[in-house]
């Protein structure tokens, strides 16, 4: 038995790998096109976009496993029924709860994988990105300065650029200096300025102050001018939900001293990061059910129904999420409901195959 059940793992490995490795690639290209602002207008690099997604795939990856596993674990066991193999299993006494015995570890493994990424690799993940973000932000003013658009929400300074281009230049640029002393701000203009450490750097610069009255009171001129920026900033945009990249330690520590109704959201973060990796173990076992023992004739709804489960689960746990968050359902209907409405599920087609004998 040891070497069939190494047999199963060993034949599981590739689909599910496969199946993961897709599931992974759709969610990020959500990501990518969201992003695709920054790579082809505001010229972000690739290899910059490439850290910034390697950050997104461990949260991403709590989700694609469990489906990954499933659809990767359907396309084992029918290549075990067209093959045969099914029945050759059966044959020497290997009933389905012996069938079911590596499907469970590969379950098990992959919820215990889950909790350790949401609980130790995600909120470092969470940690690493915001600093890249803001790294990319502050290197590259393109990602804030906005062309022919008065900013101004500067501390000190209100800003207008003409042109702004992607070697860290830009041209015609007006800045209103604030000055505590008198009631109108400083002129300076320069026809371009440069990008450094966070300051727009103005090139031979001229300048204009006003009296009380708003009488020009004195003109001059700069070789260099820097205006620091640094209170304008905000971080590259990234698609995250904060309280899904913190550890349920973190989310407990947050809800303390908050309202009732502030508490909601981060019960809910909790219930859904228990739930999740618990998916695991009952889509394994469905996988075995829904794909061993059809034949033909069979092999096409056990596909179908398979493709619904997948769909109904995710869209009842979403549904339910976002009631549960609102107050409009209990917390345990709205994160549980799709795990023991899957269970029911698996138990039902467990029944059905331990009386047909596989």
């Amino acid at each position: 038995m040891k070497i069939i059940n190494s047999y199963i793992l060993k034949e599981s490995r590739g689909p599910i790998v496969l199946s993961v490795s897709i599931f992974t690639f759709i969610f990020l290209l959500d990501i990518i096109v969201i992003m695709m602002e920054s790579i082809i207008v505001k010229g972000i690099s690739v290899f910059d976009v490439a850290r910034i997604l390697s950050f997104y795939v461990p949260p991403i990856l709590t989700q694609t496993l469990p489906l990954g596993l499933f659809v990767g674990i359907m396309i084992t066991f029918s290549k075990f029924t067209r093959s045969s193999e099914a029945i050759a299993m059966n044959s020497i006494g290997m009933d389905i709860r012996a069938i079911l015995k590596p499907i469970l570890y590969l379950g098990f493994a992959s919820m215990f994988f889950i909790l350790f990424l949401q609980e130790s690799i995600i909120p470092r993940s969470y940690i690493k990105l915001q600093y890249l973000s803001s790294k990319i932000a502050y290197e590259n003013p393109v990602f804030q300065l906005k062309e022919r658009t008065f900013m101004n929400n500067l501390e000190n300074y209100s800003l207008y650029i003409d042109k702004v281009g992607r070697d860290k230049h830009a041209k015609g640029i007006l800045i209103f200096e604030n000055d505590k002393k008198s009631t109108f701000p400083v002129v300076l203009v320069g026809h371009e300025a440069y990008w450094r450490d966070s300051s727009i750097v103005l090139e031979k610069a001229n300048f204009i102050s006003f009296d009380e009255k708003g009488v020009r009171k004195l003109t001059g001129s700069f070789e260099d001018k820097r205006v620091e920026l640094q209170a304008y900033f905000s971080d590259l945009k990234i698609k995250v939900k904060e309280t899904e990249m913190m550890s349920i330690a973190t989310l407990l520590q947050e809800m303390k001293g908050k309202t009732k109704e502030e508490k909601l959201i981060y019960k809910v973060e909790i219930h859904r990061k228990l739930a999740l990796p618990f998916s695991s173990v009952m889509l394994s076992m469905l996988g075995v059910f829904l794909s061993i023992g059809h034949q033909r004739s069979g092999k096409k709804a056990g596909i179908l129904v398979g493709i619904l489960t997948i769909f109904f689960y995710i869209s009842l746990l979403n549904i339910g999420i976002v009631l549960a968050n609102v107050g409009k359902i209990p917390i345990l209907l709205g994160v549980w409901l799709p795990n023991l409405l899957l269970a029911a599920l698996t138990y039902r087609l467990y029944l059905v195959k331990k009386r047909k004998g596989i």
